[in-house]
């Protein structure tokens, strides 16, 4: 009798490490919509001055693909790659076409996460809020570029609860604590908009600040980066 309880519990301790080796090999990508005001390093008179603007996440996929500003994209998204079991993340340019990224605009270098479990029989929790530092990758052109910087973000997940992976839902029911958190809603790109209602498109929140420098329209730029929000949605991949 002992033997086959040991058995079973060799079993289920098995395939939990399957589950858990599974779910860590795994990356998730949503769409996500950003917006964020900059401080752009300016002159007036001779003298330095501040120039203030207005980002949203397709200025970023722009100069990360070497392209002007305002270039009107169809195809190419800013998207959050984040591994199952939260151990990184990655700032992306996804390509809707081909199913894949394109280019990493930034990269964690650091990750830390608590969680919430909802339902005490479930194998994971549901929920994360997730705070990471990001190094800005130098891509883009001669004249359109991302040369280097940093972005802390912070914000909120939800969790599959059979394997842990970050997941999209249909319903956003974890607003309560947005406002105290900082995690607004980003402007919504607006090269996706014909997404079905019933698809799942809601898998978290988040928000930023940081430093990049940047080639804009063949010019050099040190720009800051005060504030920002994310609005991380629906799943564009899953990839192992």
């Amino acid at each position: 009798m002992k033997s086959k309880i040991w058995v079973a519990v060799g079993l289920i301790a098995t395939t939990a490490a399957a589950i858990t080796a599974s779910a860590a090999s795994t990356n998730v990508t949503f769409r996500t919509p950003a917006s964020f005001e900059v401080v752009i390093q300016d002159e007036a008179g001779g003298k330095p001055s501040y120039g203030f603007q207005g980002y949203i996440g397709a200025d970023l996929v722009n100069l990360a693909l070497g392209t002007d500003i305002g270039t009107v994209r169809t195809n190419e998204l800013l998207a959050l790659e984040v591994a199952c079991d939260s151990s990184s993340a990655e700032l992306v340019v996804f390509d809707k076409a081909g199913g894949s990224n394109l280019v990493t605009i930034a990269t964690s270098s650091k990750i830390t996460v608590v969680q919430q479990q909802d339902n005490p029989v479930t194998a994971f929790p549901d929920r994360e809020r997730f705070a990471t530092e990001m190094d800005i990758a130098a891509v883009g052109s001669s004249s359109n570029a991302l040369l280097s910087g940093f972005l802390d973000v912070a914000g909120r997940l939800f969790l599959n609860p059979t394997n842990g992976c970050p997941r999209a839902v249909r319903v956003d029911t974890d607003r309560k604590q947005d406002k105290e958190c900082g995690d607004p809603s980003a402007v919504t790109d607006t090269n996706d908009k014909n997404v079905p209602k019933d698809v799942a498109k809601i898998a978290g929140r988040g928000h930023f600040h940081g430093a990049f420098s940047a080639v804009i329209a063949g010019q050099t730029n040190t720009v800051v980066v005060p504030d920002g929000a994310l609005s991380i949605d629906r799943l564009l991949a899953t990839t192992p």
